[in-house]
């Protein structure tokens, strides 16, 4: 075990020791910046790599301001390490009245009144203390490690795999959550068709089989299930096939329309589109609180007006929905800031009316379903709805909530924009259903080693995953956010 630290790459270890210090620094609930720098007159700007790391009010054992200098020595000689340390420490003695820490892969001891080393010895007891950050990180390599096999590992990951150990990171992820609310450092909200099925909107599976039984039923197919599987039998091909066989564009746009509202719930504020709601009317202080949301449907504009929230509805570059008392824009009438909360509908906007003539052409023309419309949106890097997500996923820290996030455009966004530690968060369920052979179906729980690799997989990504027994689970998670947040 004491040698593993010295098989980490560079980008394995750079990537474990942040996650660890930012780890750290939620458990004692003190800020830490890694792309910070101190003005002349000691306020924080922002500035790339200045310092690896800075912890402006203390961490760990000092109670002054903490510089963090990490150091890659695999290739570095003992006289190397110790000209670098001693440079370093001489250059910020003179500008900061600060601690420098060094933190280094290997064994190695210094002594200074204004400096410290955290060597081999300290990474190796912050791999047995934090277990999760050190398989994200070793998943982070080029080449495919199978950690978890080394029996020089089994005993570490054995306490990897204890159940109490997600709660841990639950409850740092939800504080860290937490504290980028209350101080308004740009906290957004990512909406899935999760939270709409919950009110009673279709899936998009559900929706293309609806699409489908309208064919049979029709007979504007002779063998529609040949016909399917012939062009492919994807979800973007299917939903191309329904579109380009239907009646009418109108026809189609009601049969979505259908598919949203025609089984909708009574509103209910103890639902997950509710808390949501509530956070979002807690959140909008924040001038740079914002939501993005992936469906077509109204559900969440409802219950903001329910509690009078006031909204602005953005569904295509130009055109920004109305009801009729808000600016449609960013700006009112007068050219001052239109203050209403932002919701992007990056995927278009099907609001609800009551009957099918009432259905707006810019509505049904921003909607985002087939095969041609997709590949037109993710094809133009430079149109509003990339622009949008990227923006979200660069400037904000996002919530993802009933987002499964296997869309490849979404994720190839995120890969962009990346950040190490990640600071985005996205709920998921640990149960599961599974169907036999026989076509019975049972719920079933991930393992642990199962979450630590879906963990691994979207940590890549920029995602933190907070994990829950159920998604009837949500709701009350929601609750509990909501009641701490003033």
């Amino acid at each position: 075990m004491k040698e593993q630290n010295g098989k980490l790459s560079r980008d394995e270890f750079l990537s474990f020791v942040k996650a660890v210090l930012k780890k750290k620094s939620l458990e004692e609930n003190k800020p830490l910046y890694f792309e910070y720098r101190l003005s002349e007159n000691g306020e924080k700007e922002k500035f790339l790599n200045r310092f690896d790391a800075f912890a402006p009010e203390g961490f760990s054992e000092y109670r002054n301001s903490v510089i963090f200098e990490f150091i890659y020595s695999r290739t570095l000689k003992a006289e190397q390490i110790k000209k670098r340390i001693k440079g370093v420490t001489d250059t910020y003695r003179k500008s900061y009245d600060a601690t420098i820490v060094f933190i280094l892969n290997t064994e190695f001891q210094f002594e200074d009144s204004n400096s410290a080393v955290w060597d081999l010895s300290v990474i190796n007891n912050w791999i047995e203390e934090y277990p999760t950050e050190y398989s994200h990180a070793c998943s982070l390599g080029m080449e495919r490690k199978t950690v978890a096999s080394d029996k020089e590992n089994i005993q570490l990951f054995e306490k990897l795999y204890s159940e109490g150990l997600y709660l841990k990171n639950n409850d740092s992820y939800t504080n860290a959550i937490r504290t980028c609310i209350k101080e308004q450092n740009g906290f957004a909200i990512v909406l899935g068709a999760g939270v709409s099925k919950e009110q009673g909107a279709k899936t998009w599976d559900e929706l293309l089989k609806d699409f489908q039984k309208e064919i049979e039923e029709k007979h504007l197919l002779d063998d529609s299930k040949a016909v399917f599987e012939e062009v492919g039998g994807s979800s973007f091909t299917t939903a191309q096939l329904c579109k380009d066989i239907w009646a009418s564009e109108k026809t189609f746009a009601w049969q979505i329309h259908k598919s949203l509202y025609d089984a909708a719930r009574d509103l209910d504020m103890n639902t997950e589109l509710g808390e949501i709601a509530r956070l979002a009317q807690r959140c909008q202080k924040d001038q740079n609180f914002r939501i993005l949301s992936y469906n077509y449907d109204d559900f969440l504009e409802q219950y903001l007006a329910f509690l009078d929230v006031k909204c602005c509805s953005i569904f295509t570059t130009k055109v920004r929905y109305s009801n009729g008392r808000d600016s449609a824009d960013f700006y009112g009438m007068n050219g001052q800031p239109n203050q209403s909360l932002r919701l992007y509908h990056v995927h278009g906007f099907l609001p609800k009316v009551t009957t099918r003539d009432q259905l707006d052409m810019l509505h049904m023309r921003s909607i985002c379903l087939t095969e041609a419309d997709y590949n037109m949106l993710y094809n133009q890097p430079y149109s509003w709805p990339i622009a949008s997500q990227l923006s979200f996923f660069r400037e904000n820290t996002c919530l993802f909530i009933g987002c499964s996030l296997s869309d490849p455009n979404i994720r190839r966004l995120l890969e962009i924009t990346a950040y190490n530690p990640p600071k985005h968060y996205a709920i998921f369920a640990m149960t599961y259903k599974s169907t036999d052979a026989l076509g019975y179906t049972t719920t079933k729980q991930l393992t642990s080693k199962d979450r630590l690799q879906i963990e691994n997989h979207f940590y890549r990504i920029g995602i933190n995953i907070l994990w829950v027994k159920d998604y009837s689970e949500i709701p009350a998670w929601l609750h509990d956010l909501n009641q701490v947040i003033v």
